[in-house]
């Protein structure tokens, strides 16, 4: 799994570079992983957690899934606020009346960026536990944190550039970003895990999959040009159909 482990440091590093050059051109790239993140959820993390649980543990799955995916809706509610996809393009008009607020610089400010390298930890630490379910759905779960780390670069940079207006600590940070997912695989191999929790775990990681593409990636993806809505739900599609193409072959 070295390889494996090294892809989301990449991802991440792209999505920091964009997010310094590109901002606001990257909707299209929002709706596509959100297709292979849900894809990802229900057609391989959702399935194969059931197998490793067993259908007597059918109830403690799906309680599983619907946790992961309300806790982490409710910490995407206060890390994405100030997030790339939040902030206006350069002249923009404002219609709201009202003074200009000064940019935070408090260490309160720099939680948010922290929190998503303490995620992208955990986004390491899923591609480690589902190789340890089998290198199938380790192959499609490295394909979902993929297209998310990609938005987490994106995000991380552009809320470090918010809370001090300092190109340095946005790098900083983005490589920290980058980072985490290397910890996070690693720990999963010190971790021996059995199968019930296994199973648990996979859930876990389906319901949070859920929340960032159907709850936050997409909707975003369409907020700024709503008529643009169903092509982005198109890419979406395409980013479903590679994961049921990679799960195809993979099986």
């Amino acid at each position: 799994m070295p390889l494996a482990a090294l892809l989301p440091f990449v991802s991440t590093m792209l999505g920091g570079i964009a997010a310094f050059r590109l901002r606001h051109r990257l909707h299209p790239f929002m709706a596509l992983a959100a297709g292979v993140l849900v894809a990802t959820a229900v057609a391989d993390l959702l399935p194969e957690a059931l197998r490793l649980a067993g259908e007597t543990e059918s109830g403690a799955i799906g309680v599983a899934a619907v946790a992961g995916f309300l806790l982490f809706s409710l910490i995407e509610a206060f890390i994405h606020q100030g997030s790339f996809e939040h902030q206006h393009a350069a002249g923009e008009h404002h219609d709201e009346a009202g003074p200009i607020t000064a940019p935070r610089t408090s260490i309160t400010a720099l939680l948010p960026p922290t929190s998503l390298i303490l995620h992208s930890t955990l986004d390491g630490l899923a591609i480690g536990i589902a190789f340890q379910a089998g290198a199938d759905t380790g192959l499609i779960v490295l394909l979902a944190v993929l297209a998310h780390d990609f938005a987490d670069g994106l995000n991380v940079v552009t809320l470090a550039l918010e809370a001090a207006r300092g190109i340095k600590l946005a790098a900083v940070l983005l490589v920290l970003d980058a980072l985490a997912p290397l910890v996070g695989a690693g720990l999963s191999r010190w971790v021996s895990i059995s199968p019930g929790v296994l199973g648990l775990l996979l859930a876990w990681f389906a319901g949070v999959f859920l929340a960032i593409g159907a709850g936050h990636l997409l909707p975003e993806a369409q907020h700024d040009q709503p008529r643009r809505g169903p092509v982005l739900v198109g890419l979406a599609t395409v980013g479903a159909l590679i994961v049921l193409a990679v799960r195809a072959m993979a099986g």
